[in-house]
């Protein structure tokens, strides 16, 4: 008694069904994972402002007089501060973009900002 096997072969229907469920998965993966880098670069911003201001609050606390020029020259202090390992990489916000760094009116404090985190706030708030 012989027993015949019939061989069967994926055809190129059940192929492209597939494949299109494999794209429909990694678009919904990459629409979701769009969210998480912009909350990932706005974490990044959120906490490089604390650090920058936090490094020229110690400094203008040993160097009060240095306020008056802290708009042209608080690079420098962020880079050459211990806190920092990569200063280049600190003075840019999450989006690569550089902070804007100015005295504040009305507490004559710091006021540090960056365009593209304001963007992303306001942003977020629409939502």
């Amino acid at each position: 008694m012989k027993c015949k096997y019939k061989k069967r072969f994926i055809t190129l229907v059940e192929m492209m069904i597939v494949m299109f469920l494999i794209a429909m998965i990694t678009g919904v993966i990459a629409y979701n994972y769009t969210g998480s880098l912009e909350e990932g670069k706005a974490f990044k911003t959120k906490m490089g402002m604390e650090k920058i201001h936090t490094i020229l609050d110690l400094y203008l606390a040993e160097h009060p007089q240095a306020i008056d020029n802290l708009d042209s020259n608080w690079k420098v202090i962020v880079k050459s501060s211990p806190m920092v390992k990569n200063g280049d990489e600190l003075i840019h916000d999450g989006w690569g973009t550089e902070y804007q760094v100015s005295r504040s009116d009305s507490d004559n404090g710091i006021k540090i900002t960056s365009q593209k985190y304001d963007a992303y706030q306001i942003k977020k708030k629409s939502k």
